[in-house]
């Protein structure tokens, strides 16, 4: 991809809450990063919908990363 058609490039509109998946792409890591810093206790807040279901918000993720920069 040349640098005019990266720039031409529309970016998406996020939901406000994110899969791990979509959240991964989101921070560009792996959804196994993601659980892993789950069960390790660290990286960005989720909620856990049930017992099975995690979702990040959006804003939790752009304030994690401005804590890491």
């Amino acid at each position: 991809m040349t640098y005019d058609e990266a720039k031409a490039t529309t970016l998406p509109e996020w939901p406000e809450w994110l899969s791990p998946e979509v959240a991964a792409k989101y921070l560009d890591t792996s959804p196994n990063t993601l659980a892993d810093w789950r069960f390790k206790g660290k990286g960005p807040a989720f909620k856990r919908v049930g017992q099975r279901m995690v979702r990040y918000r959006r804003s939790d993720l752009e304030a994690f990363m401005k804590v890491q920069s």
